[in-house]
């Protein structure tokens, strides 16, 4: 049985609008530029919807705490973001933003979360996601696989370009995923998320803490 049987289709539709709220909200004070209530929210500090790569680490007090005019900074990021109508330079615009302890994971979670219909996240739930797809549903070797992303060193060049380039191919998985989900959500009388990076993001969050046990 496939692994998208399982899943709690109302949990994920949850989930989902949580998110949607969470980007709603960060929106609003994008547009007031609101320099600190925005980075308070995009790293994920005063709700961690808007940016669970950053909360479940403890990552966002360290960006605001090591980087200088970090909130101004985490600002103009998000402003390269939201001009994007492709994402494949995601990557490339967190490396040139050189802001500390903001990496693939947290960055890829805030451009989609301004950004939700061009940019995907590409944290440990959705490469996990990606990786049993890729493995046919093997989880094991999803496991084993991730792991080697995880553990790689942060601050090499060899590592960038690995999670740069499973960034990449993270759209065409998470498509796919978008697509499952809507077909067994819908059979399940669930109203499926119409915004496809985002649906497929709560999927991914709701598959890996199944298998991982949270």
């Amino acid at each position: 049985m496939s692994i998208f049987e399982a899943v709690d289709w109302a949990g994920v539709r949850e989930h989902y609008d949580g998110r949607t709220k969470t980007h709603l909200n960060l929106m609003a004070l994008y547009k007031k530029k609101s320099l600190e209530p925005f980075a308070l929210g995009a790293l994920g500090i005063s709700e961690a919807a808007g940016n669970y790569s950053a909360a479940e680490h403890g990552l966002g007090p360290k960006v605001l705490g090591t980087n200088q005019s970090a909130e101004k900074r985490i600002f103009e990021l998000a402003q390269n973001f939201v001009a994007l109508d492709n994402a494949r330079s995601v990557p490339e615009l967190i490396r040139k933003a050189q802001l500390k302890y903001l990496k693939i994971s947290v960055g890829s979670e805030i451009s989609c979360l301004v950004n939700p219909g061009i940019c995907w996240v590409a944290n440990t739930r959705t490469i996990w996601t990606h990786l049993v797809i890729k493995h046919a549903d093997n989880v094991t070797k999803a496991d084993e696989e991730l792991k080697l992303y995880r553990e790689a060193d942060t601050t090499s060049e060899m590592e960038f370009a690995y999670w740069t380039a499973i960034h990449a191919e993270l759209s065409v998985s998470l498509t796919r995923v978008a697509e499952i989900g809507r077909d067994l959500a819908t059979k399940a009388g669930i109203r499926p998320g119409d915004v496809s990076y985002l649906w497929a993001d709560a999927i991914a969050s709701h598959l890996y803490g199944a298998h991982h046990g949270e």
